[in-house]
């Protein structure tokens, strides 16, 4: 039976994500999430018009699981980088949040709050000024002080990548489609230079989908997406 979602019932990405994989009875693993990447995008293609901040949350999470399932399916576009925090650990630490509010929000309907003891207010410093205090003295010591300071050292030249706008992957894609009406996503990731380029990939199909350009199917969970032209 398949489970029907309300937007109104998730305050954010991952708390629909953590809802997906409570439904399934997963345990919180890179597998797990990538058995529901596919409920997250059915999801995400029936939600209404948002506002564009809340919407960019939702599918900077979709990207992040596209990219999880394109690494269990594709093992050459695994990277060893420092990427952060993985989406795994985000989604831990957003259930232990959630069961540590429940938990204050119980004790304080019990009545069991604790006692904070209030920092007593300090009296505030005054300043008084020294009585031979003059404008050439301030202007002597600001001299000494500016000669003790160092000159700041030149920045080192760093080799900055072309970066690929989200507007032209999507006229990349449609040209793909106009001439093979359908592919593969290894196919389409097989020409990305980067890891930028392989995000911005995502983006621009789950934006396409979004618009009703194309559709992604996938016969299992560990086989490659077809991409196909609507």
């Amino acid at each position: 039976m398949k489970t029907e979602f309300k937007l109104a019932q998730f305050s954010g990405p991952l708390d629909l994500l953590l809802s997906l994989v409570d439904e399934q009875k997963l345990s919180l693993s890179e597998l797990a999430l990538s058995q529901v990447t596919e409920q997250y995008l059915d999801y995400l293609d029936k939600m209404e018009e948002k506002e564009s901040e809340e919407m960019a949350d939702f599918l900077v999470v979709a990207t992040r699981l596209l990219l999880l399932k394109s690494k269990q399916l594709l093992p050459q576009f695994s990277s060893e980088e420092d990427e952060g925090p993985s989406l795994e650990e985000q989604l831990r630490l957003y259930k232990k949040f959630i069961e540590v509010a429940k938990k204050l929000n119980k004790n304080w309907l019990e009545d069991k709050r604790g006692v904070f003891r209030i920092e007593p207010t300090r009296k505030r410093n005054e300043f008084y000024p020294p009585t031979n205090l003059s404008i050439s003295n301030l202007q002597k010591s600001i001299e000494k002080l500016l000669h003790r300071i160092k000159p700041p050292k030149p920045l080192p030249k760093t080799h900055i990548d072309k970066a690929i706008l989200m507007k032209e992957k999507i006229n990349q894609i449609r040209a793909w489609l106009k001439e093979k009406k359908s592919f593969t996503l290894s196919q389409i990731l097989n020409d990305s230079q980067n890891k930028t380029e392989v995000i911005v990939t995502f983006l621009s199909l789950l934006e396409l989908v979004k618009i009703k350009n194309l559709s992604l199917k996938q016969n299992n969970n560990f086989s490659d997406i077809l991409i196909e032209k609507i």
